[in-house]
C-alpha cells in the first residue's frame, strides 16, 4: 500500500509540474498559458470577444479545471502584453494591487506580434488530447514566451521552484546572434527591471550560462524639495510596500513624521512626505533607499515533453526554442517544394489533356466515360488521373487553364535553395526584424 501511495503521489506531482507549475523548454509558456493563447487564436483572432467566452471555450475544449484560475492566467497574460484587450484588467502600480473586472465585462483578443511570431506555422505543430480535445504540444515561437513578459515568470511545483527573468525581444535577439556565431562580441544583456541594478556582468552572465543567479536591486526614488517629499517610482522585486511601511511604521504611526500618499496610475509613485522639521528631506531619502534594497534568486527551471523538470540556462532556451523553430521552417519549406511539384506534374498532365479533349467532345459531347477513356489512349495517362483532374476541374476550365510551369519551377528552385541555406534564411528572414530599430 505504501509503495502505491508513493507511485500515485509521484504521478501527482509530475502532473502538477507539467499541467499547472513549470514552463515549456519548446515555447517557453505553462500549459494554460498555452491554451489560452491558442484559445484566442480560434475564438478572437480578429476582434475583441468577451473573456467569458475565452474562459468558457479553454477549460471546455483544453483545461478542464477551474474557470477563475483560468481567468486569472488570462488576466497575466494581457498583463504581460501577450494579449490585447478592452476593459479593466486591473494594475500592478503602487501599494495594493488593483484586481481586474469580472470576466464578464472585459473582453480581449489576440495580439498581432504573437500572431506573427507564434502562429505562422501553428497547423505544421503535431496535435494531441492532452486531456480533453487535441491540442498543439507547444507553440511554434521564435523566441521563449517566458522570457519576453513584463513581470518575472514564476512557479512552484513538486521539489522545485522557478523565477525566469524576462528581456527585450531585441536584447534576445542579439544574444541570439552571438550563440549562433554571426556576431564576434559576446553581448551580456540585462533583464529588464525598473529598478538599478548593484549586480555586476559577472552575475549577469551567471543566469545566461547557467540559468541559476543571484542579482541585486535597488528601488529608484526622487526627491522633491519643494513639496519635502521622497518619491518611490519602483521597488525591488524581493522587496513590497508593506514591508516598507513596516519598516517605517514608528515615524508614521507613533511619531508622526512621515505621511504617505499613493499617487500611483499606469506607473509606481508613492510619495513620503516629512512633515515635521525635525526630519529632513534627505534623511527621509536615505531612510526610505535603506529599505528598498534587495536581491532575487532567478533559478529557471523549465519542465520538457516528459513532464521532467530541467535547470535551462538562458542561452539554453534561446538556442533550444530556435533549433525547434528551424526545424518547423524545414518542414514547412519541404511541404511547399512538394505542393508546387504536384501542381507543375498537375498542369503538366492538363497540357497534354488539352491537346487532345476538344476531339473526344467533339464526337462524344454526352459520354463522359467515352472521352476519358479516349484520352486515356492518347496521352497515356491513367483513368483515375484523369478521373481526378476532371473532378478538380470543370472542361471549359480545363481548355482555359495556362499550363506554363516557368514561374512555378523558378519558385521551386528558390525553396530548395532557401532550403539547402536552411540557417541563413531563418535567420534573415524570421529573426532579423527584431533588430530592426
Amino acid at each position: 500500500m505504501k509503495e502505491q501511495i508513493s507511485e500515485l503521489y509521484a504521478d501527482y506531482g509530475r502532473y502538477i509540474n507539467k499541467f499547472r507549475a513549470f514552463p515549456l523548454v519548446y515555447d517557453g509558456l505553462k500549459i494554460v498559458e498555452r491554451r489560452l493563447l491558442y484559445s484566442l487564436f480560434e475564438r478572437a483572432k480578429d476582434k475583441f470577444v468577451k473573456s467569458a467566452e475565452v474562459v468558457g471555450w479553454v477549460i471546455g475544449q483544453y483545461h478542464p479545471h477551474g474557470d477563475q484560475s483560468a481567468y486569472g492566467s488570462l488576466v497575466s497574460l494581457v498583463q504581460n502584453n501577450f494579449a490585447d484587450s478592452q476593459g479593466n484588467w486591473g494594475n500592478r502600480a503602487g501599494i495594493s494591487e488593483d484586481g481586474a473586472a469580472a470576466m464578464r465585462y472585459t473582453e480581449t483578443k489576440s495580439k498581432q506580434y504573437v500572431l506573427d511570431m507564434a502562429f505562422e506555422y501553428i497547423k505544421y505543430v503535431k496535435m494531441e488530447a492532452l486531456e480533453l480535445q487535441p491540442e498543439p504540444l507547444f507553440l511554434p515561437t521564435k523566441l521563449p514566451f517566458c522570457l519576453l513578459g513584463d513581470t518575472y515568470c514564476q512557479g512552484i511545483g513538486f521539489g522545485h521552484r522557478t523565477m525566469i527573468p524576462c528581456y527585450t525581444a531585441t536584447d534576445l535577439v542579439k544574444r541570439l546572434r552571438w550563440l549562433l556565431g554571426y556576431e564576434k562580441k559576446e553581448p551580456i544583456i540585462r533583464p529588464i527591471t525598473d529598478c538599478t541594478y548593484l549586480s555586476s556582468d559577472k552575475d549577469f552572465q551567471e543566469l545566461l550560462t547557467t540559468g541559476k543567479a543571484k542579482l541585486e536591486f535597488r528601488g529608484v526614488t526622487e526627491i522633491d524639495y519643494a513639496g519635502k517629499s521622497v518619491i518611490v517610482k519602483s521597488i525591488p522585486p524581493s522587496r513590497s510596500f508593506m514591508f516598507l511601511l513596516n519598516k517605517l511604521e514608528k515615524e508614521i504611526e507613533i511619531n508622526k513624521t512621515i505621511a504617505f500618499s499613493d499617487e500611483s496610475t499606469d506607473k509606481t509613485r508613492v510619495r513620503f512626505t516629512s512633515v515635521k522639521r525635525g526630519m529632513s528631506v534627505e534623511t527621509l531619502a536615505k531612510k526610505i533607499n535603506a529599505n528598498i534594497v534587495g536581491s532575487t534568486t532567478f533559478e529557471c527551471n523549465m519542465c520538457n515533453l516528459d513532464g521532467e523538470v530541467v535547470l535551462v540556462s538562458v542561452d539554453d532556451m534561446l538556442l533550444n526554442v530556435y533549433r525547434n523553430y528551424e526545424q518547423i521552417v524545414k518542414a514547412v519549406l519541404t511541404s511547399n517544394v512538394k505542393k508546387i511539384q504536384d501542381q507543375i506534374q498537375e498542369l503538366s498532365l492538363i497540357a497534354k489533356i488539352k491537346i487532345y479533349l476538344p476531339k473526344w467532345l467533339k464526337s462524344n459531347p454526352d459520354e463522359l466515360d467515352v472521352v476519358i477513356n479516349g484520352l486515356n489512349q492518347d496521352t497515356q495517362i491513367e483513368i483515375e488521373k484523369i478521373k481526378e483532374i476532371f473532378d478538380k476541374y470543370s472542361l471549359s476550365r480545363i481548355l482555359r487553364v495556362k499550363t506554363d510551369t516557368d514561374e512555378l519551377k523558378h519558385q521551386k528552385e528558390q525553396i530548395k535553395t532557401n532550403l539547402e541555406n536552411l540557417p541563413q534564411y531563418v535567420w534573415n528572414e524570421k529573426y532579423n526584424q527584431y533588430l530592426v530599430k
